[in-house]
């Protein structure tokens, strides 16, 4: 595991102090081949009513495109559940479970939704095949409308929470338009995995593509953040969206696993007195501790790290801090975008889109990435300039703003809706994944 600092500071508008920003970079180390971490998944697969038609087709090709890429010793369990939960295949390696995919593919639609019987069975069935140092994990592919079993939000994501104490993580992955993102997105939180829509079909592969290499791109789990400003200096802010607790002298981030694709990223904001010009100013410390894989094992590691600033030379702009809090600005414009959806304010969605793009503008001609975020910006005001703007829009801009705020941009790679060549949009949805017609299911009942 390796870690890096970058500062960025300027005189706060106040005069007498100096805003500081640190952007801490965590990276971990590729597993070679032979260090390659065994996975024990549990796919369950969410079959009631309300997910018949697209949202379940595309869950069960999902889930078989998943099967059919696990290595031979890979241990997979398999659970669908309505109002009945049903064990489609217990834990066992690839030489045991050849007819698998096409199990998956023969789950049709029945009644009502016991979403907490059928992630208490993957569990269960996690537990029983559980590997030391390996990737144990349920994927819940759902819709997320629990009217069956345990429905209290809080105490799904409490379950999630006691499986995560246990060595056992939580993906959470949403289908069609209806799906409860709230729900899905503290599951996934509080369980350390994470949590996609797939809006279309052809999203899917990605979606498991990138859950799965980074799983098999594993290097540490239980990543912690601890950051104690310095005795004179105050912590402002931290941009990143990760779940937090308050420590004393300071707040504790839970970061959740890390993988060797994809570092982690925290972007903190501290405001530092003027002091003697003479002398480099304490900011804060920070602390990075996580279960760290070895080829011996696991090993708990910890990290210290003092961060001191040269104020009196100036302000001093670093390029990197700038760009991720141009990222993350753009996150929360998403996010305030979505809210002023649900209130009818199309407007205001569109404009509080247009203000960040306009601040992303002038650096987009020299980042790639930059330049994707604007277009998406773009696209996204146009929607809610026009009134055209949907229910799948406001799953996406919450999806997309999650994914930059908890720095995951495997998430935001296989969820765009900007193509990756050529900068061309891919069609933004004007109608319901479902159309309706005469094999349409009415939704779930109680």
């Amino acid at each position: 595991m390796k870690t890096g600092i970058l500062l960025d500071h300027e005189r706060a508008p106040e005069g007498n102090a100096h805003v500081v920003r640190a952007l801490l970079r965590i990276e971990g180390e590729a597993p070679v081949a032979a260090e390659r971490v065994p996975l024990n998944l549990a796919l369950v697969l969410d079959r009631s009513g309300s997910m018949n038609g697209a949202p379940l087709e595309q869950a069960k090709a999902a889930a078989a495109l998943l099967v059919r890429r696990l290595w031979p010793e890979d241990v997979v369990s398999v659970v669908a559940y309505d109002d009945v939960v049903e064990t489609i295949a217990e834990p066992a390696t690839g030489a045991a479970q050849a007819q698998l995919a096409r199990q998956i593919e023969a789950i049709d639609a029945r009644g009502c939704t016991n979403l907490s019987g059928g992630w208490l069975r993957g569990r269960e069935l996690v537990a029983r095949g559980r590997r030391e140092g390996g990737a144990n994990r349920v994927l819940l592919l759902t819709d997320g409308l629990a009217n069956v079993g345990i429905t209290e939000p809080e105490r799904l994501v409490g379950l999630c929470r006691s499986a995560l104490d246990q060595g056992i993580t939580t993906t959470t992955i949403g289908f069609g338009q209806g799906y409860d993102e709230e729900l899905l997105r503290e599951m996934a939180e509080a369980g350390g995995g994470s949590t996609y829509y797939i809006e279309s079909p052809d999203q899917a592969p990605a979606v498991f593509t990138e859950e799965i290499e980074g799983l098999l791109s594993l290097c540490a789990q239980n990543v912690t953040v601890e950051l104690r400003p310095a005795r004179a200096a105050r912590l402002v802010l931290v941009h990143h969206a990760y779940p937090r607790h308050a420590i004393e002298g300071g707040v504790r981030l839970e970061l959740g696993d890390l993988y060797a694709r994809d570092p982690r990223l925290v972007l903190a904001e501290f405001l530092v007195p003027t002091g003697d010009p003479a002398e480099d100013a304490d900011v804060a410390e920070l602390t990075v501790t996580a279960d760290v894989l070895t080829s011996t094992g696991i090993e708990r590691q910890e990290i210290h790290l003092p961060i001191r600033a040269s104020l009196a030379a100036g302000p001093h702009v670093e390029p990197e801090v700038r760009r991720e809090l141009l990222l993350l600005e753009a996150a929360k414009a998403r996010e305030e975008a979505r809210k002023a959806q649900q209130q009818g304010d199309l407007d205001g969605a569109a404009r509080s889109l247009h203000e960040v793009a306009e601040c992303i503008m002038p650096y987009a001609d020299d980042d790639a990435c930059l330049a994707e975020e604007l277009l998406d910006l773009r696209l996204m005001e146009d929607r809610f300039g026009a009134g055209a703007a949907d229910a799948a829009d406001a799953k996406y801009l919450r999806q997309r703003s999650y994914a930059a705020a908890t720095s995951r941009p495997g998430n935001l790679r296989s969820i765009s809706r900007v193509r990756p060549h050529g900068g061309l949009p891919l069609p933004a949805p004007t109608e319901p994944l479902i159309a309706p017609g005469p094999d349409t299911p009415a939704p779930d009942t109680p």
